[in-house]
């Protein structure tokens, strides 16, 4: 074996020189290139070769008169380079943009990159709704339907999650709720009566193995005819759940815990129910719920435990994952995106000036509806911070280019740029309360949030960012509706109690 690397060697070396050889004299001006080249190949293969190339090859070649030596080896690195870029990008072809999101991803998340879902979390466990379960006399022959909420994200959310606390209340059982669409040619026109499943927005299987672990009681069935014995039963019959007490002030009910009482009282007023058994179910149909049950009536940990019993269906999880790993590696931002709130990355603005807001705000608030208040305070505030990128969510597409002539010095974006082709029209065919649904879980991310006080949207992703601030005190006392170290929402302080007090974060 060593004889025979020894006589590879010594040919590799007889080669070599015999082409340096060639190379002796003066060089033709139209092969300078090519020697060049050449001499810079001997001295790169001196390296790498397992028998040393002798120094001489180089040496031993003649250069025109007036060429230095240093430009032989300038020209060589050039070349090289050349070479380098046309095996990579020309010869074989490489989104290398893809690489480094790939690479981004897999060193922040482990496994497939394109799985990835930085938004999803596990079936609510709450001792604190365990404990008011336990504490409830239940009758699953009562059965309630949900099937009147109506608005965008905020609005809806909030109404289910009542629905549920009031079923718990009474100690009855449910129909998985379902959701009234909003015109698509109108988005001014909430109340259609036209109902798509729970799905439209939410996980639904999530929904059922939450309530099923945190409140084991409550009976959940799929379709009002899964309930046994229908049709033998009494109902529906509709019920305004907040119209069986006679004054409601701003921050809800005052006494929520009479509610029980004061519904049975109510049912005994229909003569010509049934009894409510097995055999003879009992329909009662929930009305749209909106701010009115006080969250806080059976404690701090329910409050602020209770919402996560709905979770935004997996595909909007997914694009909303998309949206913020590419806005995160396109502005070179480092971080780990699994943390709440992720710190000096994005300025997240949330601009309400849609059809549906200015035609249904009423008057006194015309001020805050108005583009040029939202945009000004919004700018304000970012100026009193050293974020340099805005995430803006609008459903008006031409305010969002306002907003981005208006805010020029800095860098301006939406989920529509940061995603690909594909990955757009897939949003672009969703409802739009559903790409809104995209907007709602970017910005919780963000370093640092604002809206305005007349937008449920706006309340509901602050006072779920609030639960990750350490001010836990004075947040709602000025000068704006809510002021913490995460977020903003601009309006006149204690104007509309009720968000704080009776939308569930």
């Amino acid at each position: 074996m060593e004889s025979t690397s020894e006589t590879l060697n010594e040919n590799r070396k007889v080669n070599l020189v015999s082409k340096c050889e060639q190379s002796k004299g003066h060089i033709p001006t139209a092969t300078l290139s090519q020697n060049v080249s050449l001499c810079f190949f001997f001295t790169f293969m001196r390296a790498v070769v397992t028998s040393p190339i002798p120094s001489w090859t180089c040496e031993t070649m003649r250069l025109p008169p007036g060429i230095n030596s240093r430009y032989v080896y300038l020209f060589g690195i050039v070349l090289i380079s050349l070479w380098i870029y046309i095996f990579s990008f020309v010869v074989t072809p490489y989104d290398f943009s893809m690489y480094i999101l790939h690479q981004s991803a897999e060193h922040s998340h482990s496994g497939n990159p394109t799985n990835i879902d930085v938004f999803d979390f596990p079936p609510l466990d709450s001792h604190a709704v365990r404990l008011v379960c336990d504490n409830v006399e239940w009758n699953p022959a009562i059965v309630f339907t949900c099937d009147n909420s109506v608005g965008g994200v905020g609005n809806i959310r909030n109404s289910i999650l009542n629905c549920v606390r009031y079923t718990i209340s009474a100690g009855g059982s449910m129909v998985i709720p379902r959701i009234v669409v909003r015109n698509s040619g109108n988005i001014a026109r909430i109340r259609t009566g036209e109902r798509t499943g729970m799905d439209y927005m939410f996980d639904v299987e999530h929904f059922v193995h939450s309530l099923k672990v945190s409140c084991p009681q409550l009976t959940l069935y799929r379709y009002v005819d899964a309930v046994p014995n229908r049709a033998q039963g009494s109902g529906p019959v509709a019920l305004l759940p907040e119209s069986l007490v006679d004054e409601i002030p701003k921050p809800g009910l005052r006494h929520p815990e009479a509610w029980r009482e004061q519904f049975f009282e109510w049912l005994g007023t229909w003569a010509g129910l049934k009894p409510a058994t097995m055999e003879t179910p009992v329909l009662i149909d929930l009305g749209r719920s909106y701010l009115q049950y006080p969250i806080y009536t059976d404690g701090e940990e329910f409050a602020l435990s209770f919402g996560n019993i709905l979770k935004f269906r997996a595909d909007v999880r997914r694009i909303a994952t998309k949206v913020l790993r590419n806005l995160i590696l396109t502005y070179n931002k480092s971080t780990n995106l699994s943390q709440p709130v992720l710190p000096d990355t994005f300025f997240g603005a949330h601009l309400r000036t849609e059809k549906d807001a200015v035609e249904t705000w009423p008057a006194h608030d015309w001020k805050y509806q108005r583009y040029e208040v939202q945009s000004a305070s919004y700018l304000q505030k970012l100026k009193t911070t050293s974020l340099n990128l805005i995430y803006v969510a609008s459903g008006n597409q031409s305010e969002i280019a306002r907003f981005s002539r208006d805010a020029a010095a800095y860098n301006v974006t939406t989920k529509f740029m940061l995603l690909d082709a594909e990955e757009r029209q897939y949003l672009k065919d969703m409802a739009w309360d559903q790409q809104g649904l995209v907007d709602f879980l970017v910005m919780m991310k963000a370093a640092s949030f604002v809206g305005i006080g007349h937008s449920s949207f706006a309340w509901n992703v602050a006072l779920k960012r609030h639960t990750f601030s350490k001010m836990k005190k004075g947040y709602l006392d000025g000068p704006e509706m809510l002021n913490d170290e995460l977020s903003v929402v601009y309006g006149v302080p204690h104007g509309y109690p009720e968000y704080a007090a009776c939308l569930w974060p």
